[in-house]
């Protein structure tokens, strides 16, 4: 049994898998594996996918899994690894990611700054770096997704204890949100451990997919469980943030939570995430006053 499995679902990723592929390999510990779902491809991923075969990469052929969450389950219930790591079909791993991450011993959640790359060519933007802690990242978590999901390396029994992923548009989202509500740690490293591209075919680049995404009610669900542990507000405080449409108490609620983490930055953190998070919480009070304002 591998210590570690990297799982990637693809469908028609003739462009870039090849890169995914290649340098997820170059950088697997000796005690890890590659697993990949090929989720319908139409195009040339198939024979892309035969042409890397060697004794490190399995993969599973599905006629179609019907979305994302459900092939990420699939490639979970086929691997009983320790640790799980996601990888996506359009991003290159860099060499010392698996090693940097698989040494945060007291995590169940590792993830890492990245390197973005387009969409123009020859963009590049690195994330800021630095390590950041898991009552930090909770906290951020109440006002954004900071984790880039071809990023994280869990614990398997995590993703267990909260059911795996479910069937919501923003599913990484959602899921970090139900693990932080649990008590579990998510930590970040410090470095950029990915080149993350940006590109005109990426589901999440979909204007349309934004907008239905910002106000699931399961992911509106998760967000209140986690906003209720940590700062004690009851309802929905989520919406106020990211519906433009959003009424006045939806944003009162929203303004009470980042009134809650600005205190929380001011007496319990150290300095460089206090400043970090501080940063967030005056730009998005600001966005709010603003909102409000103009609501009434």
């Amino acid at each position: 049994m591998p210590h570690l499995s990297v799982i990637l679902p693809v469908r028609n990723g003739e462009k870039f898998i090849r890169h995914a592929v290649n340098s997820t390999l170059r950088a697997l510990p000796r005690d890890a594996n590659l697993v990949i779902l090929n989720d319908g491809s139409t195009d040339a991923t198939p024979d892309i996918l035969d042409s890397l075969a060697c004794s490190k990469v399995e993969v599973i052929e599905s006629a179609g899994c019907g979305g994302l969450a459900n092939a990420l389950n699939l490639l979970l219930d086929s691997t009983d690894s320790e640790y799980v790591a996601r990888m996506d079909a359009d991003d290159i791993v860099l060499p010392w990611r698996f090693k940097h991450q698989t040494g945060v011993r007291d995590a169940d959640v590792v993830f890492s700054p990245v390197i973005h790359l387009g969409p123009k060519p020859l963009s590049i933007r690195p994330t800021r770096p630095g390590k950041l802690s898991p009552a930090t990242l909770n906290r951020i978590l109440l006002i954004e997704n900071p984790i880039a999901h071809s990023t994280a390396l869990f614990r398997r029994s995590a993703i267990s204890a909260v059911g795996g992923y479910r069937s919501v548009l923003a599913e990484d989202y959602d899921l970090w949100l139900r693990i932080a509500a649990q008590g579990m740690k998510i930590h970040r490293t410090a470095w950029p451990a990915l080149l993350y591209r940006h590109h005109s075919e990426q589901i999440t680049s979909d204007g349309e997919w934004k907008a239905a995404s910002r106000v699931e009610p399961l992911l509106l669900e998760a967000h209140e469980a986690l906003a209720r542990g940590l700062c004690g507000l009851g309802g929905d405080a989520l919406s106020g943030l990211r519906d433009p449409g959003a009424d006045q108490a939806a944003m009162l609620r929203s303004t009470r939570m980042i009134d809650s983490i600005h205190a929380f930055a001011d007496e319990v953190l150290n300095k460089r995430e206090g400043d970090y998070l501080r940063r967030k919480c005056t730009t998005v009070s600001r966005q709010l006053a603003r909102r409000l304002e103009a609501a009434r």
